[in-house]
């Protein structure tokens, strides 16, 4: 697990994987990272790797 801040709001997130490979017709086998902010950790979410790497930097 690595720690995250979003560029955009400042607050910090959690990934758990950044491995998992979308099996949708329209982005089959794209890299997704799954998240979660760090103040609620119940909320999951998905992101397309790519995109998460310029909307996040890391802090660990």
């Amino acid at each position: 697990m690595k720690k995250y801040k979003n560029k955009k709001n400042g607050k910090t997130y959690i990934s758990l994987r950044e491995d998992i490979i979308n099996a949708t017709n329209k982005d089959d086998g794209k890299i997704m990272v799954l998240y979660y902010p760090e103040e609620k950790p119940e909320m999951h979410f998905v992101r397309e790797l790519d995109e998460f790497k310029v909307k996040f930097e890391s802090i660990d």
